[in-house]
């Protein structure tokens, strides 16, 4: 039988090693590891390592120069020159499955069969495409507020955000492990709560000048919007109301909402036309550029 070559929109599974060509240090490697598994051409990889897979036969082996992008989130290799020995284990068609009910099930779609899977699909894709655009508007214009507005800090309010940042990290990466925050420097922190304290400040300050409350229109909308994820929406909605320190959370981003639309409607507003894909992509955080 004749082995596959790398086209796009194949699946490709692959083995391979990173080193840094400068030192020959190799820096990740999938050996020990299952193959890596991803659909070319769908920039799943960094740029330059799908494309150049192409016409690669299963079986064979190639090695790609390549440079991580300036905005990637490791700041070891952000626009570092790395080279890739990669070898193409298996090369495959993509195969969509058959839309069936025991296909729905999986999806938690228990009867109205393809036209009920295919509403929930188009809900889900709206309620992700309406969240992605307002974080990316209001994290644009808190980036805005932050370059505009120049406050002097009191150093307890950054050591404060430091503390918290350390222990988000724990709590995302740490294993369940508990770690010492004292170990992690602060200097890794202290740009990022530099500027969380300033927004923190320069939020609190339009509030306070403009007399702005939570909208309890848009909390409750929020809040339902959380729920009509859930299987028991009004439980979900009961329990938010029964417990302060979730309602308040709740309050919190819709304040931020409420100064987005403020800032908003008096500023010159430049339209961006995106595809869905580009939409729902989180903007790279502020300094990442390098």
């Amino acid at each position: 039988m004749t082995e596959l070559t790398v086209k796009e929109n194949m699946v490709a599974s692959v083995h391979y090693t990173g080193t840094l060509p400068d030192s020959g240090e190799v820096f990740d490697s999938s050996e020990g590891r299952e193959p890596l598994s991803f659909l070319v051409g769908h920039k799943q990889m960094i740029p330059g390592f799908e494309a150049g897979l192409i016409g690669v036969k299963a079986g064979d082996e190639t090695v790609l120069k390549l440079k991580f992008p300036k905005d990637y989130h490791s700041d070891d290799l952000k626009g570092t020159a790395v080279v890739f020995s990669v070898k193409v284990n298996t090369v495959a068609n993509k195969e969509l499955p058959e839309l069936n009910d025991e296909f729905f099930k999986l999806y938690g779609v228990e009867e109205g069969g393809e036209a009920k899977f295919r509403e929930d699909i188009q809900a889900n894709m709206e309620r992700e495409l309406r969240n992605a655009i307002r974080t990316k508007v209001k994290n644009r214009i808190m980036n805005q507020l932050f370059e505009l507005n120049k406050v002097e800090l009191p150093a307890a309010l950054v050591t404060n955000e430091i503390t918290n940042l350390k222990q988000q990290m724990v709590q995302q990466f740490g294993g369940g492990q508990e770690i010492d925050l004292s170990m992690l420097p602060d200097d890794m922190f202290k740009e990022k709560a530099e500027r969380r304290a300033a927004l923190g400040i320069i939020v609190s300050e339009l509030v306070k000048v403009e007399e702005i409350t939570p909208d309890e229109v848009q909390v409750r909308a929020r809040i339902d919007e959380i729920a009509s994820t859930y299987e028991q929406p009004k439980e979900v909605v009961d329990y938010y109301y029964s417990k302060p320190e979730l309602l308040s959370s709740v309050e919190a981003v819709v304040l931020e909402d409420q100064v987005t639309e403020l800032v908003l409607a008096k500023a010159k507003v430049k339209e961006e036309v995106l595809s869905y894909e580009d939409a729902v992509k989180p903007d790279p955080e502020p300094g990442s550029e390098g």
